[in-house]
């Protein structure tokens, strides 16, 4: 079993133990039965402190996947595999408020601060926004929004003022059923749900479907606001790792067997922060776990409008023949911020659901950028402006790969779509410093540490935004990062 430490990252060392032993278990690296070194042998073999590898083992034990035998044979031994386990075995939450779990919340929730500190500085400061995924001001639609709000103001349509249904307007649920025809997503406008924001629609969803001690699972990285949706229901969550085709199918099986979630959150197209983009082979992986055991998927498109490659995979929602999956989607990127408007797809019984969970906090949604956006799209500017904004942002994207790839040591993968990239910083370099010292600089940067609720196995990485930077900007950026990188590589 091998397991490599890196000592100046942001991850503590107990986790990254914790992290490889549990990636090698739900890989099937590590069978049911498999005894795992003592104690003494991984101080030995690491050089770490012996309550070091003892707190890494009771993470461990308590999350289910090993046990400790104080009988002959004695040590720790990994779990039997999945298939073995009962139903309902779980890790022992009979202490769910322990000082470690407590630790663990108040710890991501300081990550949550730190993203929203960074987000907020990318839009409120002077420095260079490489931080925060926002519209760009040269690319606003704004001669249209100009027509339109002349239209709005000339006329005497009562519609933009008035009141509105709590699942939205008829007005924008047709015009949206018409856009989804594009994406095979063939949908009434009695099955779609106007809403502000994602973030706001998942929190709903996860008030619908989850309770307190339930399981939900979330590929990783993850951004901290998604995992603190599902915390604060009281939910688990367990987190899946992703590869460049998407996540890792065999430990989300093993997973599923293990924990029996309640739901699963996707995001398989230009994923954030990591820029994956899921195989059409393991989309039907998915849905497929998913359906066998009967657990809702959320598909999150919300960066549907920002593909380079030409290559459209189909969504989840569209290979789906079991009402399995709800699709939701944001256009608070492609039309305008301030709009806030967003939607949901989904079948009958869930829509009729969230129309109620809407009215517990409010009796109509706005109907102006309702109004706004249905006429932007009747009048062919979204396909017009979808199409401006491919080529705007795949130039940002190919300056900003051009200025990285002449930094020695950073490694990265260039998107296929999606507003940033995940950069991986050179080795034994901490990106939480990298981050507060570009600060200094007047550059702001997302350390990779808050992408990892439970911390990364050692590595340190960058999520790197070009959405809202000039060119001007994009280029002093990355000068001002070389430099950085280099006083720590000295």
């Amino acid at each position: 079993m091998e397991i490599q430490l890196t000592k100046n990252s942001t991850t503590p060392l107990y986790k990254q133990i914790r992290n490889t032993i549990r990636s090698q278990i739900l890989s099937g690296q590590l069978s049911g039965g498999f005894k795992l070194p003592s104690e003494r042998q991984l101080v030995e073999r690491l050089g770490v402190h012996r309550n070091t590898v003892k707190k890494a083992y009771e993470i461990l034990i308590r999350e289910g996947l090993v046990y400790a035998s104080s009988k002959a044979p004695r040590g720790y031994f990994v779990r039997n595999s999945p298939s073995e386990i009962k139903p309902d075995s779980r890790p022992d939450t009979s202490k769910a408020f322990s000082s470690l779990d407590k630790n663990f919340n108040y710890h991501f929730l300081g990550l949550q601060n730190t993203f929203q500190h960074l987000y907020n500085s990318s839009y409120l400061s002077s420095s260079i926004p490489f931080a925060g995924v926002l519209a760009n001001r040269e690319a606003l639609p704004l001669s249209y929004l100009h027509e339109i709000l002349g239209e709005i103001t000339a006329g005497d349509n009562i519609e933009p003022f008035w009141f509105c249904d709590p699942q939205g307007t008829e007005h924008v649920r047709t015009a949206l059923s018409s856009m989804l025809f594009g994406r095979n997503i063939y949908v009434q406008p009695q099955n779609i749900q106007i809403i502000s924001e994602t973030y706001e629609a998942l929190s709903n969803i996860a008030f619908m479907y989850l309770k307190e001690g339930d399981y939900v699972i979330v590929e990783e990285p993850a951004l901290p606001a998604i995992v603190n949706i599902f915390l604060h229901t009281g939910a688990h969550v367990l987190f899946v790792p992703l590869e460049k085709d998407g996540i890792r199918i065999e430990m989300l099986e093993n997973l599923v067997e293990r924990y029996r979630p309640r739901l699963i959150y996707s995001m398989p197209s230009f994923h954030n922060p990591s820029t994956a983009v899921m195989s059409l082979e393991k989309r039907k992986q998915l849905l497929q776990c998913a359906v066998s055991h009967n657990i809702p998927i959320v598909e999150d498109d919300s960066l549907y409008d920002f593909n380079y490659s030409g290559v459209t995979l189909p969504s989840l929602y569209s290979m789906d023949r079991t009402s399995s999956v709800i699709y939701m989607d944001s256009f608070n990127l492609s039309f305008f911020p301030g709009a806030r408007i967003g939607y949901i797809v989904a079948p009958d019984n869930v829509i009729k659901t969230y129309r109620r969970i809407i009215n517990k906090d409010q009796l109509f949604l706005s109907s102006m950028s309702q109004y706004m956006w249905a006429r932007f799209f009747e009048k062919g500017y979204y396909e017009k402006h979808r199409q401006f904004l491919t080529d705007f942002y795949r130039k940002k994207r190919d300056l900003m790969c051009s200025c990285l790839s002449r930094i020695p040591g950073l490694s990265f993968t260039v998107p296929e779509g999606g507003l940033f990239i995940w950069t991986r910083l050179p080795e034994h370099t901490n990106d939480r410093q990298v981050a507060a010292a570009a600060e200094r600089a007047g550059l702001l940067l997302m350390p990779g540490n808050t992408f990892f609720a439970e911390g990364s196995r050692g590595e340190s990485y960058l999520r790197i935004s070009y959405s809202s930077a000039t060119d001007e900007e994009i280029m002093e950026g990355v000068r001002r990062l070389a430099e950085i990188l280099a006083c720590f590589l000295v």
